[in-house]
């Protein structure tokens, strides 16, 4: 089966491979409306290969709560008390300015690069009755089928939504090493669905399967964009004079592992930029926290690492692509470094770990056993660094990549071209 190239996207008009003119209408239902890199970036990425494939294509707008909060923060309540906590943030200095600038630079993101639908809701009945104008939907990339963290997968299963609305799925991941026995009935019968599965990991597979239902592994959306593309779109930082270790940390300490990031920076003559997954700085509500509060900021005020705590999504995918090194416990981080040929370590975080990290990292293990070549992981920071002091490299096996992006995007043209096919019901 022939494919259209990815890279070759035909701006604001939908054609078809053959170059005729579409009205296939495609919704994206996905974790778009957050804070998190990964999960606004898969879903850019996931609306450009189906824009590319010649999908007229909308990013579903469901929010996690009714006030967007988990984007916003709390941005999201124009209450006297956000604007105390703005004040206070400046006044005490605690880098949640930064935080609010995030923010809104990834709100103005999604606004700018997703196109989103004309509605929002959390719950599909807030829109019942509602032309949702969309021809089929395509849930996933991400963790959609996640039990408990997220709300309800119910949403993501498609509960409410009208037959005569196709749907497949593409990179869908449950995050889980099972489904919860009180949820296996609702999955049963919610898998049934879809025309297509396509999931993220091969155990994600092993559970579709064990739920009645044929899956197939394909790439998280964030691969289906060649480096070339995602420079374009993204911007890549200024040339510098030094090499660059770009660290992005989600559960760790970030003050904990600052001094030996600075000797590293000394001894390697480099610079390094801190990116996160959420700020460490909250509001002191304490003496003891307002004296922990103040260290924090004097570490911030001293040290040398650059931490980006207002970093939107553009600036995120900017500083991969310009990184020497990157250090990271994140299964995105490591997408972004395999895009772009980058040397990575991924390290065991310290922390407690959650179910939804240790799921992480399953995928990451599964991933590096298929196309990684070199020492990618250590047990902490310091053997991080202590790797890239020695000048041991990582090397992504590129022929294999290519095959599985090759591979991945025929399956998801195959799997549109079957609902495309395939004849209304009424629902």
């Amino acid at each position: 089966m022939k494919t259209t190239p990815i890279d070759s996207l035909r701006g604001g008009v939908n054609l078809d491979p053959a170059g005729a003119p579409t009205s296939f209408r495609v919704g994206i239902l996905t974790f778009h409306s957050q804070l998190n890199y990964g999960g606004v970036l898969q879903a850019w990425a996931l609306q450009e290969a189906l824009r590319g494939l010649g999908c007229d294509v909308r990013v579903i707008d469901r929010w996690f709560n009714a006030e967007n909060a988990t984007l916003l923060g709390q941005l999201a309540f124009h209450s006297l008390g956000t604007y105390l906590s703005i004040v206070q943030a400046i006044c005490l200095g605690c880098a949640k300015i930064a935080e609010f600038q995030r923010r809104k630079r990834t709100e103005r993101f999604i606004h700018d690069r997703l196109h989103l639908t004309p509605y929002h809701f959390v719950e599909w009945g807030e829109v019942a009755g509602r032309d949702l104008g969309l021809d089929c939907i395509v849930v996933g990339s991400d963790q959609v089928w996640r039990c408990g963290d997220f709300g309800s997968p119910r949403v993501f299963l498609l509960e409410g939504v009208p037959s005569s609305i196709k749907a497949i799925t593409y990179a869908a991941s449950f995050g889980m090493s099972a489904v919860p026995e009180e949820w296996t009935q609702v999955f049963r019968a919610g898998l049934k669905r879809f025309s297509a599965i396509g999931a993220r990991e091969s155990s994600a597979v092993r559970l579709v399967e064990a739920l009645g239902q044929h899956a197939t592994e394909v790439l998280d959306p964030t691969q289906l964009i060649d480096a070339k593309q995602w420079k374009q779109e993204m911007g890549e930082e200024a040339p510098s004079q030094k090499p660059t270790l770009v660290c992005y940390f989600l559960m760790e300490d970030i003050f904990k592992h600052l001094p030996t990031l600075e000797a590293f920076a000394a001894r390697q003559q480099c610079t390094v930029e801190m990116f996160v997954g959420g700020n460490p700085f909250r509001i002191p509500r304490s003496w003891a926290a307002l004296k922990t509060h103040i260290r924090s900021v004097f570490a911030r005020l001293r040290t040398s690492v650059r931490i980006r705590f207002d970093a939107p999504p553009q600036d995120f995918v900017a500083a991969f692509a310009s990184a020497k090194w990157i250090l990271t416990e994140s299964f995105h981080g490591l997408m972004f470094a395999s895009i772009f040929g980058k040397n990575i370590r991924i390290f065991d975080s310290a922390q407690e770990k959650t179910s939804t990290f240790k799921a992480s990292f399953v995928r990451l293990h599964d991933f590096a056993g298929k196309y990684v070549h070199g020492p990618l992981f250590a047990e902490s920071v310091g053997e991080a660094l202590e790797s890239f002091a020695r000048g041991e490299r990582v090397t992504f096996d590129e022929a294999a990549l290519e095959a599985d992006r090759t591979r991945s995007r025929a399956w998801l043209r195959a799997a549109l071209d079957r609902v495309r096919g395939e004849p209304a019901t009424q629902g």
